[in-house]
């Protein structure tokens, strides 16, 4: 599973594939750890890999993956 943490206009926005609308949140911080507990979850509960990817200004990142 990819979660995907998005900037737009400054508010993040937690991108799941699952989900048709997003989590939008504020602080940074907050998001990522959401975004971070959902795919620690995932990961507990099937044992598949899952990770968190970070965008901004056109670039992104793997910010963190479990399995």
């Amino acid at each position: 599973m990819l979660i995907r943490l998005q900037l737009e206009h400054r508010l993040w926005r937690v991108l799941h594939p699952d989900k048709l609308e997003s989590f939008r949140f504020h602080d940074s911080a907050k998001a990522f750890d959401f975004a971070d507990a959902l795919v620690r979850l995932h990961h507990a509960e099937t044992g598949r890999r899952s990770s968190v990817r970070v965008e901004a200004s056109g670039a992104y990142v793997e910010a963190v993956r479990y399995g």
